[in-house]
């Protein structure tokens, strides 16, 4: 088979599944830089790299002619895989689900239509001021509608709005007035920005009800196939706000509210399920909610990572539709001998025996005075984390997107409860390595 595999290289680190799964096809990987090798070695399991720096159509279909699938795990570039679908002659994703999937607010608005606005915050990409009133005095949340981490907001301006938190209308309306630009975030939002990051695909800053989640959120990960859903696992994550403590004893983790302040809670751990270990109304709505935007939208063959379903209420709140294979679908890859992608590519049943939790340490404060071997926890300690030393300062409150002070720990294990257990035990481990 001829594979075609279109990805930003920033975004590379998703396709090595696939690239690993169809080392044995023909397979083009397009990108519009130049990969490193020696950092994403993976990449030698296509059978060519295509750069193309603008991802233009016509030089793809002159240098690829004929082409049997198309995957894509950069959402902004679905319109391109609609298009080059289209010229292959695949009959997948067509030009309006390409639209849908790669806009998170057309994504919303799109739900409603389709009778699930039960799942869907309340969210608007306001172009003036009293559009706010939507909200009341509820609190929102802001973010891209295009792509996903952090974009330039205004020009000329280092004013960051992606992905916080806001009391209500009148914290983010004070927010603008004190940066002076009021009037210019409306005026930004009008047009959008286009940027290199996101293929030039005009991206605005849209606002979302906030509903923080009462219980781990849930993300559903796997593929669609023949147009049906086929949800491999679950991944939960867990947050806090600072102040937070993690207790793992009931099952699994049982936040307590010490203090709660205007930033967004902070990923403390995320971790793998099997279908069973979600309850089963939960499952269910969830798998629902799936299969009705696929259906809608005629979809024959993704690959997804979420929804993020917040649980607020007892009510399901579905936050973005990754239409692409995500990251931990590639960790639990590897820590299945690659067997999920095969299972994939091939369309045979794999069991998902091993399980993955990625969590923050929860190590005491304190700066270090002595620091034994870590020999009994090195396999555990994430390859991007601090180093710990003599004299580092263990600050009072971690999470696993800190800048300052990572100490991440990847522990796999059969169930939830065993890789809660695991990840106790080698906290402890750790701990009992550091002097202060």
């Amino acid at each position: 088979m001829n594979i075609l595999i279109i990805a930003h290289e920033r975004s590379l680190n998703k396709v090595e599944g696939l690239l690993r799964a169809y080392r044995t096809h023909h397979v083009t990987l397009v990108t519009e830089h130049q990969p490193d090798v020696d950092v994403k070695p993976y990449v030698k399991y296509a059978s060519r790299l295509f750069v193309n720096k603008g991802f233009e159509l016509v030089n793809i279909i002159n240098e690829i002619p004929k082409c049997d699938k198309v995957w894509c795990v950069s959402e902004n570039l679905l319109p391109l895989q609609s298009q080059l679908e289209s010229y292959y002659g695949i009959d997948n994703l067509s030009p309006f689900a390409a639209e849908i999937l790669s806009n998170k607010q057309k994504f919303d608005d799109y739900c409603r239509t389709i009778g699930l606005g039960e799942y869907i915050p309340n969210s608007i990409s306001p172009t003036f001021h009293k559009q706010l009133e939507t909200f009341k005095n509820k609190q929102i949340f802001t973010k891209p509608d295009i792509g996903t981490g952090s974009n330039p907001s205004f020009y000329g301006k280092e004013v960051n709005v992606e992905y916080r938190r806001w009391n209500n209308k009148h914290h983010f309306l004070q927010f603008l007035k004190d940066q002076g630009i009021h009037n210019d975030f409306f005026k930004f939002n009008q047009e959008g920005i286009h940027t290199k990051r996101f293929n030039y695909r005009p991206c605005k800053i849209m606002m979302q009800e906030y509903f923080w989640s009462e219980e781990p959120s849930i993300s559903p990960y796997g593929h669609v196939k023949d147009g049906e859903i086929d949800n491999l696992f679950y991944v939960k994550n867990a947050k806090v706000n600072y102040g937070d403590l993690l207790d793992s004893k009931k099952n699994p983790i049982e936040l307590h509210s010490n203090s709660r302040t205007s930033d967004l809670g902070r990923d403390i751990c995320v971790w793998a399920v099997s279908n069973s270990e979600v309850e089963k109304e939960k499952h269910d709505k969830i798998q629902y909610f799936m299969q009705t935007v696929v259906q809608n939208l005629g979809i024959k063959d993704l690959m997804f990572a979420g929804p993020d379903f917040h649980i607020n209420n007892d009510n399901l709140y579905a936050i973005d539709f990754n239409a692409r294979p995500g990251q931990f679908i590639n960790i639990l890859d590897k820590a299945n001998d690659y067997k999920i992608f095969e299972s994939i590519v091939s369309g045979t049943d794999y069991e998902i025996t091993n399980r993955v939790l990625w969590g923050c340490s929860m190590l005491k404060e304190g700066v270090i005075k002595q620091l034994d071997s870590l020999d009994t926890v090195q396999k555990h300690l994430n390859a991007q984390n601090t180093k710990l030393e003599v004299g580092l300062n263990v600050p009072k409150f971690q999470n696993l997107q800190s800048k300052s002070f990572s100490m991440n720990l990847d522990i796999i294990g059969k169930n939830e409860q065993e890789l809660f257990n695991k990840y106790k035990q080698v906290n402890q481990l750790l701990q009992n390595c550091i002097t202060y």
